[in-house]
C-alpha cells in the first residue's frame, strides 16, 4: 500500500503558496491524499513584490486551486491584462507596438505576416492579425460582465498586487488542507549522501518531510547554501542587473483609466513598466548597473512619472539573471526566485513559478526509486524553459536601431545575442515563422509572438 508523501515548502510569497495550493489541489484531489503539505514562512522576510503582471497560463492554476475570479479580482485587487505595449524600443521615439496574447490566422494557409511585409504598413502588424491592441487601447475588458470564470473568446491574463495574491492563496490553500507555520529556519539537517532530512525553527520545531520545495528567493537556502548547486549566468546576454520601484496610488495620481495591458517604455538604461491595479499603479525600472548608477535610475523614473512622485517611497531591487544549473538536486526543487531570474519583461516571474508547480504535479515520484528518474525529466524540463525565455527576452534587445545611449548601442552588439536566437535570425531572413521552426512543444512563445516581436521592431522577412 502506498504511503502518504511528506512535502514541505519552505518559504512563502507567490512562489511558495502557489506551490502548495496547486500541489494540494492536484495530488490530493477528488478523495485522494498523495501527500501532507506543509509550508514555513518567516513572519521577517520581505517579498520580492515585482512580478505583478501574469499570462493567460495562470487561469489554469487559480481553476486547479479553486479560486472564484470575482472574489480573486477583488482580493488581489487584480484587473484585466490583454498584451504588452512597448514603447520607445526601436529607435527611441513615438513608435510603439503591442504583443497581444491573441492572433488570428488568414485561412487555411496563414498569408497575414506575408500580406502585411508587402504592404505600406500603414497599420502595425499586430492590430492586422488581433483585435486585441485595439479593444485594449479602448479601456475595455477581454470579456463581458456576466461571463462565467476564467472564460472568454479573448486570451487573457491579469494584472495583481503579488502580495495580495499571496495571501489570499494562503487563505484557499490552508483551508484545503495545507499546515501554515510562520516562523524562521535556523537549521538545515542532512544524511550523508545530502539529501535533507529536516528543517529547524527559531520556535522550536522540527520539520521532516520527504521532499522540500525551496521557495527562499534570492537566498535559495536549501538549493544554494545547503546543496551548492551554482547559477548559470546569462547577464552575457541581458545586461540588465537592477529595479527600482513605486507604488503610484490613484489619489496621488489618476491617469484617467485603467489600462487593460503593461507598459514597457524603453529608458536609456533598460526599461521601465506601468501596470495598473485597482487602486493604484505599479511602476519601475529595470536597468543595468554598468550604465546608470542606482541614484540617477531612481530620478529617471521620477522625472518620467512626473511631480506626484515626489513624496512616494522608492524600492530599489538587485537581482542576478540565470537559472540554476539543477532545479531538482537531492530531494530538494527550487521554484521562484531561487530557481532563477529573467527581467521581467514579457511577465515570466510568475509563470515560471506557475510551471514548475504544473511540472512537479505531473513529475511526482510516487515511489522513492522514481526520484532520479524524475528530477532528471524535470530539470530538462525547467532548462528548455529559462532557455526559451531567455532567448525571448533577447530578442527585444538586439533587434533595436537605437543608438542614442551606450546601454543600446551595446544592446546591439553580436556578442548579446545568443546562439540559439541568431540562428533562428538567419533563417527568418529567409522564411517567414512559423510552428515548425521549433522542436519544443511546450514552450511559452509560439512563433506567433515571435512575429508581434519581429514586425514590431522593423525585422525584414523574404
Amino acid at each position: 500500500m502506498r504511503t502518504t508523501s511528506q512535502i514541505l515548502v519552505v518559504g512563502g510569497g507567490s512562489a511558495g503558496w502557489i506551490m502548495a495550493a496547486y500541489l494540494n489541489a492536484a495530488l490530493n484531489g477528488s478523495g485522494r491524499r498523495e501527500a501532507d503539505i506543509s509550508l514555513v514562512e518567516s513572519a521577517r522576510i520581505g517579498r520580492v513584490g515585482v512580478g505583478e503582471a501574469t499570462v493567460p497560463t495562470i487561469r489554469h492554476v487559480l481553476q486547479t486551486v479553486g479560486v472564484d475570479e470575482r472574489t480573486f479580482l477583488k482580493a488581489a485587487d487584480a484587473t484585466f491584462k490583454q498584451a504588452i505595449r512597448f514603447d520607445g524600443w526601436l529607435k527611441g521615439g513615438a513608435e510603439r507596438y503591442h504583443h497581444p496574447f491573441d492572433r488570428r490566422a488568414s485561412g487555411p494557409v496563414d498569408r497575414s505576416a506575408l500580406d502585411w511585409l508587402e504592404s505600406d504598413r500603414a497599420r502595425d502588424f499586430s492590430e492586422i492579425v488581433s483585435p486585441q491592441p485595439v479593444l485594449a487601447e479602448m479601456g475595455l475588458a477581454p470579456k463581458a460582465l456576466g461571463s462565467p470564470d476564467f472564460s472568454s473568446p479573448l486570451p487573457y491574463a491579469y494584472h495583481m498586487d503579488a502580495e495580495a495574491f499571496a495571501d489570499h492563496l494562503a487563505d484557499v490553500a490552508t483551508t484545503a488542507g495545507v499546515t501554515r507555520y510562520i516562523d524562521d529556519v535556523v537549521d538545515i539537517e542532512q544524511r550523508e549522501d545530502g539529501d535533507i532530512t529536516a528543517v529547524n525553527t527559531k520556535g522550536g520545531l522540527r520539520l521532516e518531510a520527504d521532499l522540500f520545495v525551496d521557495c527562499t528567493g534570492f537566498a535559495a537556502i536549501l538549493i544554494g547554501k545547503t546543496l551548492g548547486v551554482e547559477l548559470e549566468d546569462y547577464s552575457s546576454w541581458l545586461m540588465c542587473d537592477r529595479a527600482v520601484t513605486l507604488r503610484v496610488p490613484y489619489d496621488a495620481h489618476w491617469p484617467g483609466r485603467i489600462r487593460p495591458f503593461t507598459t514597457a517604455t524603453a529608458r536609456s538604461a533598460g526599461w521601465s513598466w506601468d501596470i495598473a491595479l485597482q487602486s493604484r499603479r505599479g511602476v519601475g525600472y529595470v536597468y543595468s548597473s554598468q550604465f546608470i548608477s542606482d541614484d540617477d535610475a531612481e530620478a529617471e523614473l521620477r522625472a518620467f512619472e512626473g511631480p506626484h512622485t515626489g513624496s512616494l517611497e522608492a524600492r530599489r531591487l538587485k537581482f542576478y539573471v540565470g537559472q540554476r544549473k539543477q532545479h531538482w538536486a537531492n530531494n530538494v526543487i527550487a521554484c521562484g526566485l531561487s530557481s532563477g531570474f529573467i527581467e521581467p519583461l514579457e511577465s515570466t516571474g510568475l509563470y515560471l513559478i506557475e510551471y514548475a508547480a504544473v511540472t512537479l504535479a505531473e513529475h511526482f515520484p510516487r515511489r522513492a526509486d522514481a526520484m532520479p528518474i524524475m528530477a532528471k525529466r524535470f530539470n530538462a524540463i525547467l532548462n528548455q524553459r529559462y532557455e526559451e525565455i531567455l532567448d525571448f527576452v533577447n530578442l527585444h534587445y538586439c533587434l533595436t536601431q537605437r543608438s542614442d545611449t551606450a546601454f543600446w548601442r551595446e544592446a546591439q552588439n553580436p556578442a548579446r545575442v545568443t546562439d540559439r536566437l541568431n540562428a533562428k535570425l538567419d533563417f527568418w531572413r529567409a522564411k517567414l515563422p512559423s510552428g515548425s521552426d521549433f522542436d519544443d512543444h511546450l514552450r511559452l512563445f509560439s512563433h506567433q509572438s515571435y512575429e508581434h516581436i519581429l514586425f514590431g521592431m522593423g525585422f525584414e522577412s523574404v
